[in-house]
This record gives structure tokens, C-alpha cells and sequence, in this order.
């Protein structure tokens, strides 16, 4: 009897971990997913990066003095007044993928120019991005500085010590800001799916899981490496041709010609690149924020909906029952609930209790 206990929790223990992984794969491949069921809308985006990359490699051809090799440390420089503009193109281009990303995966029938618009997501998508980057390079170094704190003593006791103490902070630096950064990856899609800053819901949003976006981040990090390197094959290919070619001199027709060409063809691969990539994690990060909060439409606060949800619970709504009930609608328009995938990767009890009763449980 206890052989067959064995094997039957040998058995169950396999199963479950076959479904952690086809989760985790579920979220990290929900780009390719998404680009497939809608290469209207990804050809779309392509366009946009490819008109930004073309117009900032003309300008770069144009400019003067031209040389084989782009320092891109320079490249502000070159491009002169026109960097500023260029900047902001790139950023507005960005946002209309990235938001136009969470449409079409959390929102895939509605209406709209290849979900791309430019209006209030976008918008708060840009501010976002614009304040992360300030806020990453006045605070970026603060796990480090603390760190540094912590073993300095240590330091002064074992200074025969001091490369093993700074692998150990190196590592622990990294663990902490990876830590930090998956905690935090889903403010972007859920600023977008409330249509507002929702600034003390952002932290909760991911509390118990962790290892679960880690992995899903991990599996996207591995493509988005070997997508880089064919990248980096291309790019090294594009140099040896221009190279070839050489830099024109006066009305060289021919010449700039073809390094025009070339830069189309090798700014249609880089757009190619940008679109894949930021449909990758932005795809991803939507698969997450629905699978934990069991939010599969828009524009309902998460604070909103569940005080509906505990309206209704004198029914049994919103109890483990509901929770396991596939895109069950839970009388909130425009919300629905459904199983959570990742609770069998969460370990801790009551884990496919949706984000927004979590939330009025913690705010209560």
C-alpha cells in the first residue's frame, strides 16, 4: 500500500510540475503567440520602428564627416539639433508598441488602427518611462551603497578577503535588483489595464510570485540573447560591407546610393528585432497580470471591482469555487475572472485568490 502511495504521489508531483513549466512557457512564448494571431498588427509596428530607424540613418548618412565605423557614443552629436526630436520619435514610437502590445493581448476585439492610438495610455506610458529612467540613475546604486555599508567592517577585518567579499556583493547586488525589478515589472500593463496610476497597488500586485515571473523573464531573456546575436551577426555583416563600399566623397550619387540601401535593409532587420523583442516582454508581462489578477478587460479598478465582488459574495462569489470556474463572469462589466495558472507554481495557501480582493484584504 505504500509503494502505490509513492508512486501516486511520485505521479502527482510530475504532473504538477509539467504544468509549472507549460505556464511558465505559456508566458514567455505569449509574444510569439500574439504576432501570430495578429501579423496585421505586428507588420504595423514594424512600420513605425522602420520609419524611425530610416530616418535617423539618412541623417546619419548625410551628416558630415562620415565615416565606416559609427561611434554611437558620438551619435548625439552628429545628428545635432535633430537628436532631441529623434529621442522623443523613438520614445513615441515605443509607447504606441508597447501599449498597443497590452491591447492586443488583453483586449484582442477592439476596434482600432492595429490597436495603435495616441491618446492618455500612451501618454502616461511615456511619463512612466521618462521618471523610471531619472529615478534608476538618481537611485540606481543604492542596493549597492547599502551593501557597501554592510561589508565594509568585514572589509577592515579580513582585508586578505577583500575579492571574495566583493564577489559576494557583486552577487548580492545583482539578486537584489533582480528581486526589485520582477516585483515591479507589471506597473507599465497595470497603469494600462486601470487607465491610472495606481501607485499603492503596484508592490501587492506581485507579492508570492516571484520565482513564477522569474522564470517566465528568464525563458524571454534566453530568446531575446540569441535574437540579439543574430542581430549582432547582421550588424557585423552590414560593417564589412560598408566598409567595403567606403565613405563618399562630394557628389558620390553611387555610393551614397548604396549605402542608403543598406541602411533600409539593415534598419528593416533592427525594426524587425525592436517589434519581436517588445512584443515578447510586453506579451509576457499581460499573460502575468491576467493570470494573477484574473482581470481580462479594461478600464474596472482592481479597488472598484472587488468591492463588487464583495457585494456579491453572500452567494459564494468570489470563494475558491469561482476562482477555479474558467473566465467566469463575476458581475462586474467589463471584468472577468479566470483560473488562476499559477497557483500551482505558488506554494503559499489561498494563492488563486484574486489581486483585487488581496487588495481590499490589505487595505481593510
Amino acid at each position: 500500500m505504500s509503494g502505490i502511495q509513492s508512486t501516486s504521489a511520485a505521479s502527482q508531483g510530475l504532473r504538477r510540475a509539467r504544468r509549472q513549466a507549460d505556464d511558465v512557457l505559456n508566458g514567455a512564448f505569449a509574444g510569439f503567440r500574439l504576432i501570430r494571431e495578429h501579423p496585421g498588427a505586428a507588420g504595423a509596428w514594424w512600420t513605425l520602428w522602420f520609419v524611425g530607424f530610416s530616418v535617423s540613418a539618412i541623417l546619419l548618412v548625410f551628416s558630415r564627416p562620415f565615416a565606416g565605423h559609427v561611434d554611437y557614443s558620438t551619435l548625439a552629436t552628429r545628428l545635432g539639433p535633430f537628436a532631441v526630436i529623434i529621442i522623443a520619435a523613438f520614445l513615441l514610437i515605443w509607447a504606441l508598441n508597447t501599449v498597443a502590445a497590452y491591447r492586443a493581448a488583453l483586449q484582442p476585439d477592439r476596434p482600432g488602427f492595429f490597436f495603435m492610438e495616441l491618446g492618455a495610455d500612451e501618454l502616461r506610458l511615456a511619463v512612466m518611462t521618462v521618471v523610471a529612467c531619472l529615478l534608476i540613475v538618481v537611485f540606481g546604486g543604492v542596493p549597492a551603497f547599502l551593501l557597501l555599508t554592510v561589508f565594509t567592517p568585514f572589509l577592515q577585518i579580513l582585508p586578505d578577503q577583500a575579492r571574495a567579499f566583493a564577489f559576494i556583493g557583486a552577487t548580492a547586488t545583482i539578486c537584489v535588483d533582480a528581486w526589485i525589478s520582477v516585483r515591479l515589472s507589471l506597473i507599465a500593463v497595470e497603469t494600462f489595464a486601470e487607465g491610472r496610476f495606481h501607485l499603492s497597488a503596484y508592490w501587492p500586485l506581485t507579492r508570492g510570485r516571484f520565482w513564477y515571473m522569474f522564470f517566465v523573464y528568464f525563458v524571454c531573456f534566453v530568446m531575446i540573447l540569441l535574437l540579439l546575436g543574430g542581430l549582432g551577426l547582421v550588424t557585423a555583416g552590414v560593417g564589412l560591407v560598408v566598409t567595403g563600399i567606403g565613405a563618399p566623397t562630394g557628389a558620390d550619387v553611387a555610393r551614397r546610393g548604396a549605402l542608403l540601401g543598406l541602411a533600409a535593409i539593415y534598419a528593416g532587420v533592427v525594426s524587425a528585432f525592436w517589434v519581436v523583442t517588445t512584443t515578447l516582454v510586453c506579451a509576457s508581462q499581460a499573460h502575468l497580470f491576467r493570470a494573477i489578477t484574473g482581470v481580462h478587460r479594461r478600464r474596472m479598478p482592481l479597488m472598484a471591482a472587488s468591492a463588487e465582488i464583495a457585494a456579491g459574495s453572500g452567494a459564494g462569489a468570489g470563494t475558491l469555487g469561482d476562482a477555479a470556474a474558467p473566465r467566469r463572469q463575476v458581475g462586474v462589466p467589463g471584468l472577468e475572472r479566470q483560473a488562476d495558472p499559477v497557483s500551482e507554481v505558488d506554494s503559499r495557501e489561498g494563492a488563486d485568490v484574486s489581486h483585487a480582493e488581496r487588495l481590499a484584504s490589505d487595505e481593510s
